[in-house]
């Protein structure tokens, strides 16, 4: 199930990087627009793949787990946000830079164990048709 989520979260992270790249340098809108846009894009591509592959929990309440990956999602995308203007602040540092290692702490101490706990959680899988 780890592997599988590490695999849906670095598709994610691609697709959340290429929105957010495109949308700050390419269409000029601001950085905590770009940064915060970049994971709700992601975030997408990962719901899909985590619902049916990672947590193989595909027969379970759609609604329910909509509300909560979105929740999830937007609180993902408010960290992202702030930790990017912190470490560019304190560091000194490129966006992208900043936006990588704020990335990678969000992906491991927010994203999976809320996806695992609270999205799709043990209860999902053990009640699927």
């Amino acid at each position: 199930m780890f592997f599988r989520a590490q695999i849906s979260a670095v598709l994610a992270t691609v697709t959340d990087f290429i929105v957010m790249v495109l949308f700050y340098q390419s269409l000029g809108l601001s950085l905590p627009v770009s940064v915060g846009c970049g994971p709700i894009a992601g975030g997408l591509v990962n719901f899909v793949l985590n619902r049916c592959w990672s947590f193989q929990s595909c027969g379970a309440g759609l609604v329910r787990q909509l509300i909560s990956y979105a929740i999830v999602c937007l609180f993902s995308a408010a960290a992202n946000v702030v930790g990017v203007l912190i470490v560019m602040h304190k560091f000194s540092i490129n966006f992208f830079y900043a936006r990588v290692v704020v990335a990678i702490g969000v992906a491991l101490l927010i994203n999976y164990p809320l996806h695992r706990n609270f999205v799709f959680t043990s209860k999902d899988i053990l009640t699927k048709e």
